[in-house]
């Protein structure tokens, strides 16, 4: 292309001339994207399963396979150090035999600890000389590129490439990739590192959770139950697929007496943590609980909820409630041994005067059974008094083998009379297993106590059902009637002394029970069915002679 002539040129002169320029190659800057672009790929692929992969060992598979395959390399591996860098091993591997890999722990291992440029990526054969040099600056050829990876100054480890490289000037292609590789990939290795350790303190603190014998719910700003542990979906079913959908909210859970509204209490309480008792309204019954709540501030809700532990504390109001009752029944004892100690002797001497008279009376019916009757009323205090000593002063059980069928047998024969006549039917089905270790005089008192009252809780057309069956270490003696059933007013203190629903009786004979098995060592409770009631005693039962051992 020739030139114009311009201001100031001469027409006789020659007009400079330039070549003209090469044609535009519209696809070469594409050409020029299209590596970059396949790089950043790569490296967005490597980040987001590397940072989101639940499983890593899959993640970091996938990305050595990538890696081979990008760069043209022969194979790959990540090693990685570990016991305060101490340690070196592999930790992942793609189409490297493992002599390669363990000469490649071996020399690193060796050199990379006083290697004086150990943040740059360096031939492997670099580690071992006297002149470390990076790639870039190596003259002579070299097959395994070893890029180091730290993070924050702190080492974490290596990624090896198995590529054949000339000298330097050919590793620059692949120089800017491998650096910016370096940097991103020890970034994802140290979070990866954090989040295998977040997962496993996660993991150890819900193994934690679980295993304690106390039951831990946690709530949102709103107070609904957003966690529970084991032990609280145990003692209350109620959080079983409700608290984890977030359905259940704490003031239903637990509720206190004198406080309506308790989270919202607790929330705006001074003090961050605070214990108090309460009622847990956790399943089909609900128990008192002992609760102690702490205050948090949540950063994923930005706001604060609440931690709560609690415990079951019905087993512990039931042995307070013993002791109490026990102190009870030892100064009603005392107070009882003393009045019937008392009573006997102007008792007697009232009944030796009856008998004088009713002597000097002989022949007059009408003043003799006058006589008659007060005798008649002497007998019955004398038997409260009897009860009375037997209550404050047991005697201690004998111990022998007791078999609960023939007890049984005794008793339907003793009480046949009493069930005759109100027209109820006596059924017995006992194990001949049924057999314990007590003394069979008192146990058969207890039974005849239990199937006499239960006898009289009847009419006309009842039935009276006695069982028994070894159940592990104890035998089980139930005793149900389909009679009226116990008031509702006194099922509280059925136990307790004087308490009787009946107009002729003391209130001693089911107290006398209860301190007989007691002394037992074994337990005695009341169910209260639809009709009537159902009694069980469980007595250690007599151990089973194995085969073969001495007698």
């Amino acid at each position: 292309m020739r030139r114009r002539p311009g201001a100031g040129s001469r027409p006789d002169q020659p007009v400079e001339t330039r070549p003209d320029p090469a044609p535009i190659d519209a696809a070469a800057p594409a050409e020029r994207l299209r590596p970059l672009a396949a790089q950043l790929k790569t490296l967005y692929h490597m980040g987001r399963d590397l940072g989101e992969d639940e499983n890593w060992s899959d993640a970091l598979d996938r990305f050595l396979m990538a890696l081979v395959s990008f760069m043209e390399a022969d194979g790959a591996g990540l090693l990685l150090l570990s016991d305060g860098a101490r340690s070196l091993s592999a930790r992942a591997v793609f189409h490297l035999d493992e002599g390669h890999v363990a000469r490649a722990i071996e020399t690193i291992r060796d050199g990379w600890a006083r290697h004086a440029r150990a943040a740059e990526i360096h031939a492997l054969e670099s580690y071992g000389s006297a002149r470390p040099t990076s790639c870039l600056e190596r003259p002579t050829a070299w097959r395994t590129t070893v890029i180091p990876l730290r993070h924050r100054g702190r080492a974490l480890g290596f990624l090896i490439l198995d590529k054949a490289y000339r000298r330097g000037d050919h590793f620059q292609g692949d120089y800017l990739f491998l650096s910016t590789l370096q940097t991103i990939f020890a970034e994802e290795i140290a979070n990866a590192s954090y989040i295998s350790e977040l997962r496993q303190l996660s993991r150890f603190n819900h193994k934690v959770l679980d295993n304690l014998r106390s039951g831990v719910v946690t709530t949102d700003v709103d107070g609904t139950i957003r966690f529970a542990n084991a032990w609280a979906t145990e003692l209350c079913p109620r959080l079983r697929g409700r608290g984890s959908a977030g359905t259940l909210h704490f003031d239903e859970l637990f509720r206190h007496p004198l406080h309506a509204g308790l989270f919202r209490r607790l929330l705006e309480a001074p003090d961050d943590a605070e214990g108090i008792e309460v009622v847990c309204h956790g399943g089909r019954a609900h128990f008192p609980a002992r609760l102690r709540v702490t205050k948090m501030h949540d950063d994923n809700v930005n706001g604060t909820v609440l931690v709560a532990i609690f415990d079951d504390l019905s087993e512990m109001k039931r042995m307070e409630e013993a002791v109490r009752r026990n102190d009870r029944l030892r100064a009603l004892g005392q107070l009882s041994a003393g009045v019937a100690h008392e009573i006997r002797n102007p008792l007697a001497g009232i009944a030796t005067t009856a008998e004088v008279l009713g002597e000097k009376l002989a022949g007059d019916d009408d003043k003799v059974r006058y006589i008659h009757a007060m005798l008649d009323e002497i007998q019955r205090l004398d038997g409260i008094v009897k009860n009375l000593l037997a209550f404050a002063r047991p005697p201690k059980p004998q111990l022998s083998r007791c078999g609960v069928a023939d007890v049984a047998a005794r008793v339907i024969a003793l009480s046949a009379d009493a069930a005759a006549a109100r027209g109820v039917v006596v059924a017995t089905a006992v194990d001949p297993d049924a057999v314990c270790l007590a003394d069979p005089s008192q146990v058969t008192q207890v039974l005849l106590n239990l199937v006499l009252n239960a006898v009289q809780a009847c009419g006309h057309g009842d039935r009276v059902a006695v069982a028994a069956r070894r159940d592990e270490g104890f035998v089980e003696i139930e005793v149900a009637d389909s009679g009226a059933g116990v008031p509702e007013e006194v099922r509280a203190s059925l136990f307790d002394p004087f308490v009787t629903t009946k107009t002729q009786g003391t209130g001693l004979g089911l107290a006398i029970s209860r301190q007989i098995v007691d002394d037992h060592a074994g337990t005695i409770a009341c169910e209260f069915l639809v009709k009537g009631t159902r009694f069980t005693v469980r007595l250690p039962a007599l151990p089973v002679p194995v085969a073969g051992a001495p007698a």
